[in-house]
């Protein structure tokens, strides 16, 4: 009885792989299409794109690095926190470790600002 039940596995287990090597194909297409019904499908990128972000902060970064003359500081501190906000948006887009965002203003922010602007620079972003 024990040689009919091996006989019997050894049949199942080369037919199954038989059945395999012959169907590769089928079973790619069927392995393909259940990924999609499954997958949710990829999202478009949100937010703005990143010509209009390097654009925006080439022009906001001059703004933040040599104020007109008799700008208020009102101004000043909104333009640079603008040009923050456009900062993390540019980080997030390149995919850019961003701990700028939430940071309170100061020398910190500044340094993170530097570093952040050095880390976009490396990752293809011209902001000069």
């Amino acid at each position: 009885m024990a040689g009919v039940v091996a006989v019997v596995l050894c049949t199942l287990m080369l037919g199954t792989a038989l059945g395999l090597f012959l169907c590769q194909d089928e079973l790619g297409r069927a392995w393909r299409w259940a990924r999609r019904r499954v997958a949710p499908p990829p999202e478009p990128p949100s937010g703005p794109a990143i010509e209009d972000v390097a654009r925006s902060l080439r022009r906001l970064r001059a703004q933040v690095r040599s104020p007109a003359p008799g700008t208020t500081m009102a101004r000043r501190r909104g333009t640079t926190m603008a040009y923050d906000d456009l900062l993390g948006t540019a980080a997030r887009a390149l995919g850019v470790p961003d701990a700028l965002t939430g940071m309170p203003e100061g020398t910190e922010r500044d340094a993170e600002r530097l570093r952040l602007e050095h880390l976009l620079r490396e990752a293809g972003l011209a902001l000069d």
